[in-house]
């Protein structure tokens, strides 16, 4: 009984051996019945051809259409697969396979290779059947196990009636996956014979998308250019991992990456440098370990070595004429321009005169002539130039003879220089095309004769595809060597993308050109995003989030959004609340749809919708929200955990935010009517508020006088029973720090009791009690200093003011902090309980002692950088002295913004404010201190933080020290931003 050829494959079978067996002499050109096959398909029979896996039949006929024999395919697959093939072999297993065989006894070692690797095991019991044929699906099945995709395959179904039922799964994958094709018919003709043709060009695709199985190597590196290395890999990397870093020596070299379109290699381009002498070394990093085998590769650097000049101007006549451009270019071992300078030559002639010597974009050589001398004749004079490097001594001399004047024949574009990247992506980017002018000798005419002979004033441009005048702009100008060019400039952001054709006229010649747009940050498809939050009736400022994509499907930004391109061309349409039917175009909800007030009650419902219809894009996105009851005081919420107790003199701060039913912090903005009146609830009219009372007990818990030990309001007062009453429009006052205060006088076994009380009418809702109790001089505490985080070295800088170096008062130092727990380990807040202060090492970090109100305070400040060990001595509660150490750590890193953060996202204001104030700014720096709106502005010379104002409606100033001067009814955003680009935004009204 026949069998088929089974091919089972292991993962570890590649098809890397493409590109490690010696190119051989031979490639399409040499084979006759292959001239005529499509520059994409000829380079498939190149790559397998010079890889040695296909020889022709003869010197000179590949054999395109022959059927291959299973020798044939043997050899093929031993090769593709990269196997172990021992060429000495002269005895084979199979029975009907002989070395002695004329035709196919040259298989003998690739069968046996196959055999070996467990890819066959015949044709018949003892026998391989050489000279028997191979058929479509047999192929189609061998194509689809060497990617590994046999259980894929059996998963797949076809009902092509040429195929077998075996093969009908291994011959669906393989035209999904692009390694064969069907016939013109549209069958696959499973069992017809294949030809050579389909070997070749099924296993090159193969090839293509096989991934060896294993871990991620780096294979090799060398410098392809004077700036350019190609590092490769054995599979393809994950680009958005993989990072690649050169180093020359010890030495790091800046590089750009650009990795191939298969990810199996990528180019680096030396940004600085030229490679020079010297051993590179290629590193890849960020996969994870345990994907990754080699991860470096090494190759000799060589300096750049120029190997010769040679004049590239397409005749030898030149145009007679005061300037006449002749072209050369020096080539380096690279094959590339020479990089060395046009200073770097010297150009010789007679009869005309030198003009000047420059580099074109592309490296190529301009030499400019006046052949218009009293020493040439039109016609009659030879002209000889001569161009000397002058580091190489490479020479090339070149007659020409002069001709006439020079007479416009034909254009011709260079290719585009984009501004950015490969395309143009937005308002403002341009591309620039050389505009080479040849006159009737094949020479490029100089930009200055055109002007001078008005022949730019003839040169036009037209659009073959359809861009709107204000889309796009062109000029014709000099490109910097004498050089005219076309530099096309997009005016607008537009919401098309593709390459676009124009053709360029002078006269009788043209040129046709293409340019590249990429519609970038133009919206043409919206959605509707989700909220974070429910839409509870009452509400004010709603903002409904949006969601666009550009023509590209790249996610438009905030920032994008609220362009006035994209503002103008997204309609929106609201109903169930009142909204100003556009997008916000400042503030921290930039980008989103503002709806000012829900007027739909309980489970009404509000609708908004999105329209963007232009001439390019269609698109509408509507999504509705059923309305909730409007928001009321559910529970409370602790932020800041105060301790439980204190010793006399200390104080303990805490926090609790008033948290609504559905969860989110209560404030002024989601609850109180545009008038300020309290919203009506689900409950009527009832009245939610909070209530909260503090009252001091002495150790019996009778009620005392609370001046010795109470609570402070928010606002700084003494909060005593019934006194801080906040109703539905005032939760925000209440949403801030409260504070445990107990004076010197504090009596031992006094406690303050604070209760906090969410009431609807006299019902309550929610409560919360903390107590905080004095201990006396018997407590049983344990002391530690605490932590001192690492100082900058201001006194030292050179930067720091003299002003900002008293030790006990400047933010730029810390206080080292005596620290208590009871026999609980709970924590005791202390008083200033220290004594004296003292550093190890003065050079590294000074200390002093806090006066009047900071008295009992130890402060350290750093001076240079080091290390440093402080000794603080302090009295216990019970009046004795001990003493703790800590070291401490002083760094030489500048002072620099790590955070700001804007209190307030939306501010009404009057000129004259201070922006650090209308921001309710918070600063911290790289050492974690904060600095406050009061206390930012005194050290902005060392965080250089920048104000400006954007999306402004008026007119405003913002000084460099924070001054806002603006016209009453001006809004903007204003904008605080870090040198090291943080920044943060709050949206202004001027009364």
């Amino acid at each position: 009984m026949k069998k088929t050829l089974s091919v089972v494959l292991t993962s570890a079978m590649a098809l890397s051996m493409f590109s490690s067996l010696a190119f051989a002499a031979k490639s399409s050109a040499d084979f006759t019945d292959l001239k005529d096959l499509d520059a994409a398909t000829k380079a498939k029979f190149d790559a397998m051809i010079s890889a040695g896996i296909f020889d022709g039949v003869s010197e000179t006929t590949f054999g395109l259409k022959d059927e291959m024999n299973r020798a044939q395919f043997a050899k093929v697959a031993a090769l593709i697969m990269g196997l172990d093939v021992n060429q000495n072999l002269k005895t084979s297993s199979f029975t009907d396979v002989s070395v002695d065989d004329s035709a196919n006894g040259y298989a003998l070692p690739y069968i046996e290779a196959l055999k070996t690797a467990g890819v066959t095991d015949g044709y018949a019991e003892g026998q391989y059947n050489p000279a028997g044929k191979v058929t479509k699906e047999q192929l189609a099945t061998f194509l689809v196990r060497v990617l590994g995709q046999d259980e894929a395959a059996k998963g797949k179904t076809g009902t092509d009636k040429t195929v077998s039922d075996w093969a009908q799964g291994y011959v669906a994958l393989a035209l999904e996956l692009k390694l064969l094709s069907n016939g013109e018919d549209g069958t696959f003709g499973g069992m017809a014979n294949a030809t050579r043709d389909l070997l070749l060009t099924g296993a090159y695709e193969a090839k293509q998308q096989y991934v060896p199985a294993g871990k991620v190597s780096v294979t090799g590196a060398k410098a392809t250019g004077v700036q350019k290395v190609e590092v490769t890999f054995n599979k393809p990397v994950d680009v958005e991992k993989t990072k690649l870093s050169l180093k020359k020596g010890n030495a790091d070299v800046v590089t750009t990456t650009a990795f191939a379109a298969d990810k199996k290699s990528a180019v680096l381009t030396l940004t600085d440098v030229k490679i020079s002498n010297g051993e590179y070394t290629v590193n890849m990093s960020s996969l994870d370990e345990a994907a990754v085998d080699k991860t470096t590769a090494t190759f000799k650097g060589e300096d750049e070595v120029m190997k010769n000049i040679e004049f590239v101007s397409a005749n030898d006549t030149i145009a007679y004429a005061d300037k006449v451009i002749v072209k050369a270019k020096a080539v380096n071992q690279y094959g590339e321009a020479a990089s060395t300078n046009a200073g770097s030559y010297d150009v010789y002639t007679s009869a005309a005169t030198f003009t000047k010597i420059t580099k074109d974009n592309d490296g190529t050589l301009l030499i400019t002539l006046d052949t218009n001398t009293k020493d040439t004749t039109q016609g009659v004079t030879v002209i000889p130039v001569t161009i000397v490097n002058n580091d190489s001594h490479i020479t090339v001399t070149k007659n020409f003879k002069l001709g006439t004047q020079p007479i416009l024949t034909k254009l011709e574009l260079g290719q585009p220089r984009y501004s950015v990247g490969t395309a143009l992506n937005a308002k403002g980017e341009n591309a620039e095309f050389d505009l080479n002018l040849y006159d009737q000798y094949g020479s490029v005419m100089s930009y200055e004769t055109l002007s001078s002979e008005d022949k730019l004033k003839d040169t036009s441009l037209i659009w073959n595809d359809y861009l709107a005048s204000e889309d796009v702009s062109y000029v014709i100008e000099d490109n910097g060597n004498d050089i005219p060019q076309v530099k096309i400039s997009l005016l607008k952001d537009i919401d098309k993308s593709g390459d676009f054709s124009f053709t360029v006229f002078n006269q009788a010649a043209t040129a046709t050109g293409k340019v590249s747009i990429q519609s970038a940050k133009v919206a043409t498809k919206i959605e509707i995003g989700d909220m974070s939050d429910v839409i509870a009736s009452g509400d004010t400022d709603v903002y409904v989030p949006l969601v666009a994509y550009d023509a590209n499907g790249k996610q438009l930004s905030a920032d994008d959004l609220a362009s006035d391109a994209n503002v103008e061309r997204i309609r929106v349409s609201i109903s169930g609340a009142t909204g100003s039917s556009t997008i916000a175009t400042s503030g921290e909800h930039k980008g989103m749809i503002k709806l000012d007030k829900i007027d739909a009650g309980s489970n009404g419902a509000v609708s908004v919708t999105a329209v963007i219809a232009t001439a390019n894009a269609s698109s509408t996105a509507t999504k509705t929200y059923t309305v909730h009851d409007a928001r009321i005081a559910d529970h409370l919420k602790e932020v800041t955990v105060p301790a439980k107790n204190a010793v006399a003199g200390a104080t303990s701060d805490f926090e609790f935010s008033v948290i609504d039913q559905y969860g989110q912090v209560l404030d002024d903005s989601n609850y109180v009517n545009s008038n300020g009146s309290v919203v009506p609830t689900a409950d009527g009219n009832t009245k939610y508020s909070v209530v909260a009372t503090a009252v001091t007990y002495d150790v019996n818990g009778n009620v005392i006088d609370n001046a010795t030990a109470h609570v402070l309001t928010p606002n700084g007062d003494v909060l005593t029973k019934n006194t801080y009453e906040k109703g539905t429009n005032d939760y925000k006052a209440f949403n801030d720090e409260f504070t445990f205060e107990t004076t010197s006088a504090a009596k031992e076994g006094t406690y303050v009791k604070f209760t906090v009380q969410i009431l609807k009418g006299d019902q309550e809702i929610s409560k919360a009690e903390r107590t905080l109790t004095v201990v006396g001089k018997n407590a049983d505490l344990t002391y530690s200093v605490g932590t001192v985080a690492p100082l900058f070295n201001a006194m030292d800088s050179d930067v720091v003011k003299d002003s900002e170096l008293a030790i006990a008062t400047s933010k730029l130092s810390r206080e080292v902090k005596i620290t208590a727990k009871n026999a609980a380990g709970e924590s005791v807040e202390l008083p200033a309980v220290a004594t004296q202060i003292t550093t190890s090492n003065p050079s590294v970090a000074q200390v002093a002692m806090g006066t009047g109100e900071d008295a009992g305070k130890a402060f350290v400040m750093g001076n240079k950088e080091g290390t440093a060990t402080l000794s603080v001595t302090y009295q216990t509660v019970d009046g004795n002295v001990k003493q703790a150490s800590v070291p401490v750590t002083v760094k030489s890193d500048m002072v620099a913004v790590d955070k700001l953060e804007a209190g307030e996202s939306e501010a009404t204001i009057s000129t004259g404010a201070n922006a650090y104030a209308v921001a309710d700014l918070t600063v911290t720096d790289n050492y974690g201190v904060e600095y406050d709106k009061d206390e930012a502005p005194a050290y902005n010379y060392l965080m250089g933080l920048a104000f400006s104002a954007d999306h402004v409606k008026g007119k405003v100033e913002i000084g460099a020290d924070g001054t806002i001067k603006a016209d009453s009814g001006t809004t903007f955003d204003l904008i605080i931003t870090s040198p090291n680009g943080k920044s943060t935004i709050t949206s202004v009204i001027v009364k």
